[in-house]
């Protein structure tokens, strides 16, 4: 099978190319000065591709290219699929989508976006959807993504150094293994049924609190949080520049994340990295 990866050299699309080595891999990305927004770059690329994984994508609420790039971009991606006549399209989404959440959430949840970002990812799988009869589609909503990255390092370091946590931290912190991700893709790019959205998260249950109590013990430090009002973090955020308290970071590491990911059992799917073992891979790496 010959598969085109928008944005191939992000944390996820790298390791996506690990699980998927047996195929043909055709990548399109940014740091390749290439443009999900050329349509010509697009077109050429395409020829011949079987199936489309679309990754690539703005998160930072304040990018002013955020709204074309997420939309008119997935817009552009999916028409030069359809034209190529692929047979497949894989939409990267978020659980992001549900907003600010305090229950259970699953496949068939209701969708509350509030920012920018939430807003693009809901109108991105509108599009997506509404060509189901064109083209096979399918929708990974995934959870917060865990790997080796700039965000993770500085959320890794801040841990290391008992920064205080601006939040009570008992709110549940289901997340994906970056490597977990890119096995959920494979399994839906080989048994996702067309139209069918899958929520992806890893299966354990851990509170926020319970979460860093394992990178601590990873780290080999004391297993001991401190607790603060989160208006005092985003106070010491501002007067010493600490990016990840701010307020939509705190309002991130705050949500409520509980989810049923029963559905990827009928695509075959099986975890394979524990929580503890992604922690430890990570911090390996950082």
């Amino acid at each position: 099978m010959k598969i085109l990866i928008t944005g191939s050299k992000g944390m996820v699309g790298k390791e996506l190319k690990k699980v998927l080595n047996k195929h043909t891999i055709v990548e399109f990305d940014a740091t390749l000065n290439e443009n999900i927004l050329d349509e010509a770059q697009l077109n050429k690329k395409m020829k011949g591709v079987t199936c489309v994984i679309h990754l690539a994508g703005i998160i930072d609420n304040s990018n002013p290219n955020l709204w074309e790039v997420n939309v008119k971009g997935t817009t552009n991606v999916l028409s030069s699929a359809i034209k190529a006549k692929a047979k497949k399209f894989i939409f990267m989404s978020s659980t992001a989508v549900y907003g600010n959440n305090n229950n259970a959430i699953d496949e068939n949840t209701s969708v509350h976006p509030e920012n920018e970002y939430e807003k693009s990812k809901v109108a991105g799988e509108k599009i997506v959807l509404y060509a189901k009869n064109k083209i096979n589609v399918n929708i990974i909503r995934s959870a917060m993504v865990l790997g080796a990255n700039d965000y993770w390092r500085k959320m890794f370091n801040m841990l290391k150094k008992k920064y205080p946590l601006p939040l009570s931290g008992n709110n549940h912190f289901q997340v994906i293994y970056s490597k977990e991700l890119a096995r959920v893709i494979a399994s839906v790019v080989k048994k996702g049924k067309s139209g069918e959205l899958y929520l992806a998260s890893g299966s354990e249950k851990k509170t926020l609190n319970e979460f860093c109590n394992l990178v601590q013990e990873e780290l080999g430090i004391e297993k001991k949080l401190i607790h603060i009002p989160s208006f005092v973090g985003i106070l010491a955020g501002k007067v010493f520049g600490i990016k990840l308290l701010t307020i939509d970071n705190i309002r991130h590491l705050g949500k409520e994340r509980n989810y049923n990911t029963s559905k990827l059992k009928k695509i075959e799917y099986k975890q394979k990295y524990s929580l503890k073992e992604a922690i430890k891979e990570i911090a390996k790496e950082l």
